[in-house]
C-alpha cells in the first residue's frame, strides 16, 4: 500500500524533494513562458497582418475572440517568466503565490488549447492546439501522477464534450482521444518517477556532502570545531564583530595526562567528549574549538567570563580527587581585524604557559611584556643561524679560582649573544628558547668551537692556557650523531689538549634510565675528559646522580650563598656537601661567591674552587688576557 501511495504520489514529500521538484518547474517554467510569449507575440502580429492586408477575411467576433485568447496567454505567460526568474535567482515569493501562478498559467494554457482546437475542430482542422498545450503543461512541469490525471482527464472531459456538441465524435476520433489521453498519462506518471528517483539521488548526495562537510569542521573525538574550522569562520566574524567586547581564550587542562595514565585512554576521552559539551554549552553563541590533546580554544564574548570559566574548573577538579586536574587560561585581545586567527590563539597560549608552573594563578591576560618576549623568542629561532655565521654570539669568560691562594685555576665559557636588533640577550632569554626547539645543539657546539680557536690563538701568542669548562645540555646528547666525535674533532681541529676542556653538565639533565647519556659520558670519560656535575643541588636528583654517574668535580649551586650572612642552615648543608664529594673522590667547586666572607668560609671546609662576581663577572676573551697582563689575576706558574 505504500508503494502504491507512492506511486500515485500520495506520500508527503521531504523539504529537499519539494524544493527540487519547485526548482526543477521553475527551470522548466522559463522555457515553456518563453516558448509561450514568442509564440502569442507572433499569433497578435499574424493577426494584425491578416486584417491590415486582407489576406484572409476574419469576421469582428472571431477577431475578438482570438485576440482576446492570444493577449491573455501572452500575459500569464510574462508572469510566469517573471515568477521563475525570481525563483531562481533566490528571491522566492511567498509558496502559495508561487502556486498559484503555476496553476493559473497551466489552466489558461489548457483553456486556451480547448478553445482554440475547439473552434477549429468545428471548421473541421486538426485540433493541434489542444495536444501541444496538454502536452506542454503535463510533461514539461512535474505534477503528481494524481493531479496529472484529474487535470488530463477533466481537460480531456471538456474537450470532448465541447466539440462533440458541434460535430457529433466518430469511434476514430474517440479512441484517438482515448489513446492520447492514456498515452499521455503514462508520460506524466514516468515523468513524475524519474524526478522523484533524481530527487532522492540528489538528497543522498547532499547528505553525504553535508556529512563530509561537518566532518571536516569538527574535531573526530569531541564534535565541537576543528582548527580549520576556528580559523576559517573567526576570520569573518573578526572583520565585522565589535573586538572590544570580545576576546581570545585557551584553555589548558593540568595533569590531564595522570588522569589518562591512570584510567586510560577510553576514560580520558570520554571526559575530553564531556568538557568539550560544556565548554559548548556555557558558550553557545561563541566559536569552540578544540586545539590538541586537552587544550580549547574559543573566540568569546567578553562577559561573564570568570563565572564561566569556574564552572569549568569545578567540573574539572571534581573529576577526581588524587589526580587534582585543574583549568588554566590564557586570554588575548585585540582591535587589529586584520590579525590571523591562529597568531591571537598563539598568543593566548603563550598567556596560559606563562601560569603554568604558578599554583596561585589559573587565568593571564597576554599583555606588552609578553608580546616583546613573544618577539625576541620569533627573533632568536629565526635568527640563531645567522648569529652564528655572521660572529655574534661568542664566548665571554668567567674566573674560577683555588680557594688556597685565589690565583686562577681555570675559566667557565658562557655564551652572549650580541643582537643587532636588541644588543646584548640574555641567556637567561635564548637558552630555554633554544632548548625548547631543539636547536640548543647549534649553540653548543659553536660555542666549544669558539673555545677552541681561542685556546689555540692563546697558546700560539706564547700565553698560559688555562682550562675551559663547557657547558653541554642533554639535548645536545639526542641532537648529535655522535658528540664524543663532535667535541674530539674539534679539539684536534685546533690542537688543544684534552686537559684543556672540561665538560659540564647540569644535574637536572641527568636521568637513571638514560642508557645512551650514560654510555656517551662514560666514552668521554675513558677517552680522559673531565666532567663536571653542574648546578648540585638545585634539583631532588643529586645523590642518585653520585651514585648512578661517574664526576670528577661537582659544582656547587649557587643557591646554597644566597643570603649566606643570615642563613645558618647552609653553613651545614655546605659543610655536608663538600665532605660527601672528599669521600667519594670528587672535588668541589661553588658558584655565586659574592662576598669575602662567604668565601673564607669555602675554604675553611675544604671547597678547592670557587667562582662568582667577588672574583669577576664573565668577559670577552681579550679583557680576561689584559687583566692577566696587568697582574689583575694571578696566575699559576706553568709545570
Amino acid at each position: 500500500m505504500k508503494e502504491i501511495r507512492k506511486w500515485f504520489g500520495f506520500d508527503k514529500h521531504s523539504p529537499f524533494v519539494r524544493n527540487y521538484f519547485d526548482t526543477s518547474n521553475a527551470r522548466s517554467g522559463i522555457y515553456l513562458s518563453v516558448v509561450m510569449i514568442l509564440l502569442e507575440l507572433w499569433m497578435i502580429v499574424s493577426l494584425f497582418v491578416d486584417v491590415a492586408t486582407e489576406t484572409r477575411r476574419r469576421t469582428f467576433l472571431w477577431i475578438v475572440q482570438h485576440l482576446s485568447a492570444y493577449v491573455v496567454l501572452l500575459f500569464l505567460g510574462v508572469c510566469m517568466l517573471v515568477y521563475c526568474i525570481r525563483y531562481l535567482k533566490g528571491r522566492h515569493p511567498r509558496w502559495i503565490v508561487g502556486k498559484a501562478i503555476r496553476v493559473v498559467f497551466s489552466i489558461g494554457c489548457l483553456a486556451f488549447g480547448i478553445y482554440i482546437s475547439y473552434l477549429d475542430y468545428a471548421k473541421g482542422e486538426q485540433v493541434l492546439a489542444f495536444v501541444t498545450m496538454e502536452v506542454f503543461i503535463l510533461c514539461l512541469i512535474a505534477w503528481r501522477p494524481v493531479i496529472s490525471f484529474l487535470i488530463l482527464t477533466v481537460s480531456c472531459t471538456v474537450f470532448y464534450f465541447l466539440c462533440d456538441s458541434v460535430l457529433p465524435a466518430s469511434y476514430a476520433t474517440q479512441v484517438n482521444l482515448f489513446t492520447f489521453w492514456i498515452s499521455l498519462l503514462m508520460a506524466c506518471f514516468s515523468i513524475y518517477q524519474q524526478k522523484i528517483l533524481e530527487a532522492e539521488r540528489e538528497m543522498t548526495l547532499e547528505e553525504a556532502n553535508n556529512r563530509l562537510t561537518l566532518l571536516s569542521m569538527t574535531d573526530d573525538l569531541t564534535g565541537v570545531f576543528n582548527m580549520h574550522c576556528f580559523r576559517t569562520r573567526v576570520e569573518e566574524l573578526v572583520k565585522k564583530a565589535d573586538l572590544e567586547k570580545k576576546i581570545f581564550l585557551f584553555l589548558d587542562v593540568e595533569h590531564f595526562k595522570s588522569y589518562n595514565g591512570k584510567y586510560g585512554f577510553e576514560k580520558g576521552n570520554e571526559f575530553l567528549k564531556s568538557l568539550a559539551d560544556l565548554v559548548a554549552g556555557l558558550f553557545p553563541d561563541d566559536v569552540v574549538s578544540r586545539f590538541s590533546d586537552d587544550h580549547f580554544v574559543i573566540f568569546a564574548e567578553d562577559r561573564d567570563l570568570q563565572g564561566r570559566l569556574d564552572k569549568i574548573r569545578r567540573e574539572v577538579r571534581s573529576k577526581d580527587s588524587e589526580v587534582r586536574m585543574g583549568l588554566k587560561v590564557g586570554a588575548y585581545k585585540t582591535l587589529d581585524r586584520n590579525i590571523k586567527p591562529i597568531i591571537a590563539v598563539d598568543n593566548a597560549r603563550y598567556a596560559c604557559n606563562s601560569i603554568k608552573k604558578k599554583s596561585d594563578r589559573d587565568y593571564c591576560l597576554y599583555d606588552e611584556a609578553m608580546h616583546t618576549q613573544i618577539n625576541q623568542s620569533q627573533y632568536i629561532i629565526n635568527h640563531i643561524d645567522e648569529a652564528i655565521s655572521e660572529g655574534y654570539i661568542v664566548p665571554y669568560y668567567q674566573p674560577v679560582v683555588r680557594s688556597s691562594d685565589g690565583k686562577l685555576c681555570g675559566l667557565e665559557a658562557l655564551a652572549r649573544w650580541k643582537a643587532p636588533n636588541y644588543g646584548i640577550l640574555s641567556p637567561g632569554l635564548f637558552i630555554p628558547i633554544l632548548e625548547e626547539y631543539r636547536l640548543i645543539h647549534r649553540l653548543d657546539m659553536h660555542i666549544m668551537e669558539q673555545v677552541c680557536r681561542d685556546i689555540a690563538e692563546v697558546r700560539e701568542a706564547g700565553g698560559i692556557v688555562l682550562p675551559v669548562s663547557l657547558n653541554f645540555s642533554r639535548l645536545d646528547f639526542e641532537l648529535t650523531d655522535d658528540l664524543v666525535a663532535e667535541v674530539d674533532g674539534c679539539r684536534r681541529k685546533y690542537g688543544v689538549d684534552m686537559k684543556s676542556l672540561h665538560l659540564e653538565i647540569t644535574e637536572s639533565a641527568l636521568s637513571d634510565n638514560d642508557v645512551r647519556l650514560q654510555s656517551t659520558l662514560s666514552r668521554f670519560r675513558s677517552q680522559g675528559y673531565a666532567l663536571w656535575l653542574d648546578d648540585f643541588g638545585s634539583g631532588y636528583s643529586g645523590l642518585n646522580a653520585l651514585k648512578e654517574y661517574e664526576f670528577d668535580t661537582m659544582k656547587i649551586d649557587m643557591n646554597f650563598l644566597r643570603n649566606f650572612s643570615e642563613n645558618q642552615k647552609a653553613r651545614v648543608i655546605l659543610k655536608c656537601i663538600v665532605e660527601m664529594a672528599s669521600s667519594v673522590g670528587m672535588q668541589t667547586l661553588s658558584e655565586g661567591v659574592e662576598t669575602q666572607e662567604a668565601s673564607d668560609f669555602l675554604r675553611e671546609i675544604g671547597c678547592q674552587c670557587q667562582q662568582g662576581y667577588l672574583f669577576g663577572h664573565p668577559m670577552p676573551k681579550d679583557q680576561l688576557l689584559s687583566k692577566i697582563r696587568s697582574g689583575e689575576y694571578s696566575v699559576p706558574a706553568i709545570g
